[in-house]
């Protein structure tokens, strides 16, 4: 019995969760589309870039919106039994509320392994997409920046940068090289800069070094903390720093790892490194919510209500992990409690609903 039940609801759940799913997705479009509308209309972008645009953003709509899909379609799912009283003879069969429930949270878990999985092939490589084509396709921005797996190469006014880290919260460049070329591409220098700040309008260098090159010379000199190197603003390096979102766990545990060994403070992006782990699995965690309050509706409940308590549920989430990882980034809590912090509140909340209702 139980395994025919389970198919039941497993193939319910699916279906309703795909639907919403597909529901979300839509009003996310929509909702971005009029947020960016007046980028897309200064810039004049044209039909065909904005819609790669969106098309390349959808990958991490889905991981966003997974969360909510799965508890408003585990509640849609519950409901329509309670609807049919199919919960109430599954009770009189001896068939518990957590029994009856167990296929969905096998689900979801599923989900949430699938979402990780998601994460770690496919966002990285459609967020880079999308990020290029606001930046070259819909702002006209001149592609200046070639980057690889780790490394940043950048086209500047003074030559090619090649550039370990950029710190946008500090504003500052570490690692950087310049390649200094004449008009006929020769090398003729190469200017090693530990340490490059945007200070008041200008770069105050910290350590730098000019290394010139003649034809059978060699000579290295120091540079001056105000000595103009760079042509460029900060906010002209912003573009080439790669974001968390455009790398997977293992690239992004692999270079929080490199710039420790390179002295340089990564703790901003601790936070992001666990989330990587952990968003995937709020899904799981919110279906721990859904099961009770699932059990709490009535005969007759309200489709409107149900998937309202859903998205509200879903939102809330969105409201706690945001101020668990500002927390988090701010140092007030550890990187680890403030990436799962979310996860575990909402999970100790199904628990205690789950244990009251029965």
């Amino acid at each position: 019995m139980l395994t025919v039940l389970s198919r039941y609801l497993v193939r319910q759940f699916l279906g309703i969760f795909l639907a919403a799913v597909a529901t979300f997705i839509i009003l996310y479009v929509v909702i971005d589309l009029f947020d960016r509308l007046d980028v897309l209309i200064r810039y004049r972008a044209s039909v065909g870039a904005a819609a790669r645009y969106f098309l390349f953003k959808i990958p991490l709509m889905v991981t966003q919106i997974t969360p909510p899909a799965v508890i408003t379609a585990m509640l849609l799912s519950l409901g329509l039994l309670a609807r049919h009283n199919e919960i109430v003879a599954l009770r009189a069969g001896g068939v518990g509320l957590g029994r009856t429930a167990f296929p969905l949270l096998a689900a979801a878990l599923v989900i949430s392994a699938a979402v990780l999985l998601w994460n770690e092939t496919v966002v990285p490589y459609s967020s880079r997409k999308f990020e290029y084509v606001n930046n070259v396709e819909i702002r006209k921005r001149t592609l200046r920046g070639i980057l690889s797996e780790r490394l940043i190469w950048y086209h500047g006014a003074n030559g090619f940068y090649h550039i370990e880290y950029v710190d946008k919260e500090h504003r500052t460049i570490h690692g950087l090289l310049v390649y200094r070329l004449d008009e006929h591409f020769n090398l003729q220098s190469v200017i090693e800069i530990p340490v490059a700040e945007w200070r008041d309008g200008h770069w105050v260098i910290s350590g730098g070094v000019e290394h010139r090159l003649g034809d059978q010379s060699f000579s290295a000199r120091p540079i001056g903390a105000a000595e103009v190197v760079l042509a460029e603003t900060f906010d002209d390096f912003l573009e080439v720093q790669r974001e968390p979102d455009e790398m997977s766990f293992g690239l992004l545990r692999d270079w929080i790892t490199e710039l420790k060994r390179k002295g340089i403070d990564p703790s901003q992006y601790m936070v992001d490194l666990h989330l990587k782990l952990a968003v995937p699995f709020a899904s799981a965690a919110l279906a721990l919510v859904a099961i009770p309050i699932a059990g709490r509706l009535r005969r007759h409940p309200s489709i409107a209500a149900t998937v309202g308590i859903g998205m509200a549920v879903g939102f809330a989430y969105w409201v706690v992990l945001g101020f668990s990882q500002s927390l988090g980034r701010s140092g007030a809590l550890p990187p680890l409690v403030a990436a799962w912090a979310a996860n575990g509140f909402f999970a100790l909340i199904g628990v205690a609903l789950f244990l009251s209702s029965e």
